[in-house]
């Protein structure tokens, strides 16, 4: 391969990062404790510049969406990127590092294997997308069968209710190329057999397979109120095309419900001129997962943005002329041209199966390989490990990732830190790890301005220990934490790791 000379090795000390030029190419160089490694300058998941990223236990992670990567080797470790870096050869000679301006072959990691089998994909959305690109990248050689009804799955699932909502990302861009030939069906499962190794299709086809992922996802949730069927949900493109359509003749919107997508759908619509009202039972939204404090934060963003809301009701019902609430007895019309349901989904296994039910927090038992029962394995919003349950994007993903290794018989488990990240009136919020109960919040930073850390502790005897972190523009400081936090650190650590 062509080799150019890059920079001097002086001017790139250990444990630095930079980017050069090799021709018509941009590539970050890392001197790592035993070389220089050389890889593509933008994380292919959505186009972070990499050298804001972190390099920790020889991994660079993605300073926008906690993408991992080993180094030098360029390999996915975490999504939510489908694939590995491209990675160019480096050479020392003298004070000068040299490059080579191709990158290496894409090769797989053991070679063509399981050539025969056939592979049952079982859902189409983040964990069955994530899980066909690593079968293909590590060398699958036999064949996949994806099974979903929506035909525009695979979808960045995670723009419906940002971008795509506010018609500032087309959605003829948001299908995800997964990089395999698979055989894909427009279908349901009806009936799954584990034992007989065949799953029965809604169009009355019978798929016999060797090994399965079962990752059908969620299904969005409505209230059991009158007029229920009027709203819309937001899970899939068709969704977004059925909302931007009546929002084209709305002037009003009730958003029903506090969760994440609710309030993303808030900003997305308010910055297109609606007049937006979001109504829920909750008093503070997020303030179960964010605590008190910066959920008023973020209410006050959202209400110096545009966004109204009537808090603590009692959703009513939902007529042509708008939605019922009510509180302390008196009742009021919210009007609306347009209702969206954002309550949470519930999982999809709307299917006649024989895999174990989890016995608390819903979902099919799984173990930290992903698997359910022989040749069988769960991912994403219907998997529960250890009952617990988590229906976040690029938590489902890491579940495709961990599941498709298992498949192939490697040594796979999951033992990702749960991240999911939030965009409202351009603050993109991001979370990393699990904080069910904590003990005391730390704020490092301002809400005013919303740039912050703030760290979830739980005190266990002497060691004040960090379950969580919430971070809001301080992306480069998160990614720092991307490791250390896979170990349960404590705050010193923490702090240490971001100095």
């Amino acid at each position: 391969m062509p080799e150019t000379f890059a920079m001097h090795l002086k001017d790139l000390p250990q444990g630095a990062k930079k980017c050069v030029n090799v021709g018509d190419t941009e590539i970050l160089l890392i001197h790592l404790e035993n070389g220089i490694a050389a890889v593509e300058s933008e994380c292919p998941h959505a186009g972070a510049k990499l050298i804001g990223g972190a390099v920790c236990n020889d991994r660079l992670v993605c300073p926008w969406h906690m993408g991992t990567f080993e180094l030098p080797t360029g390999r996915l470790i975490e999504p939510p990127a489908m694939k590995s870096l491209k990675t160019y050869s480096t050479r020392i000679d003298g004070d000068r590092i040299m490059v080579d301006s191709e990158a290496r072959s894409d090769t797989a990691a053991h070679g063509p294997i399981h050539g025969k089998s056939r592979f049952l994909i079982v859902g189409a959305g983040a964990a069955g997308a994530m899980a066909v690109s690593t079968l293909g990248e590590r060398g699958f050689a036999g064949e996949i069968v994806v099974v979903d009804p929506v035909a525009d799955e695979p979808v960045d699932r995670t723009q419906l209710s940002k971008d795509a909502l506010g018609g500032k990302f087309p959605l003829d861009q948001l299908p995800l190329n997964v990089g395999y030939k698979t055989e894909r069906i427009l279908a349901s499962v009806a009936k799954l057999n584990s034992a007989n190794r065949a799953a029965q299709l809604s169009d009355g086809r019978t798929i016999q397979f060797d090994r399965a992922l079962i990752a059908t996802g969620g299904i969005p949730k409505r209230l059991e109120i009158p007029g229920a069927e009027m709203a819309y949900t937001i899970r899939h493109t068709d969704d977004i095309r059925k909302i931007l359509k009546a929002a084209a003749s709305a002037t009003e919107v009730v958003i029903l419900g506090t969760s994440f997508i609710a309030l993303e759908a808030a900003s997305a619509l308010v910055q297109m001129g609606l007049r937006v009202t979001v109504a829920g039972v909750e008093t503070a939204p997020f303030a179960k997962i964010f605590g008190e404090e910066i959920a008023k934060g973020l209410l006050s963003l959202h209400e110096h943005g545009g966004t109204q809301f009537r808090l603590g009701v009692e959703i009513r019902s939902i007529t042509g002329q708008g939605v019922t609430v009510s509180k302390n007895g008196q009742e009021e019309l919210l009007p609306a041209q347009l209702v969206i349901f954002g309550v949470g989904v519930k999982p999809a296994l709307e299917f006649e199966h024989d895999l174990a039910l989890a016995p608390d927090g819903g979902g099919i038992a799984a173990d930290r390989s992903m698997q359910a029962t022989e040749n069988i394995w769960v991912a994403g919003d219907i998997a529960n490990l250890n009952g617990t349950r988590i229906e976040h994007w690029r938590v489902a993903q890491q579940h495709g990732h961990v599941s498709a290794l298992a498949m192939l018989g490697e040594e796979s488990i999951y033992r990702g830190v749960p991240f999911f990240w939030t965009y409202h009136f351009g603050k993109r919020l991001s979370y990393l790890g699990a904080s069910k109960d904590w003990d005391e919040i730390i704020l490092d930073g301002d809400l005013v301005d919303m740039k912050f850390l703030a760290f979830y502790l739980s005190d266990q005897g002497e060691d004040r220990i960090v379950e969580a972190v919430l971070g809001c523009g301080r992306d480069s400081d998160m990614a720092k934490l991307a490791e250390p936090m896979r170990n349960r650190p404590t705050l010193d650590a923490v702090r240490s790791a971001i100095r």
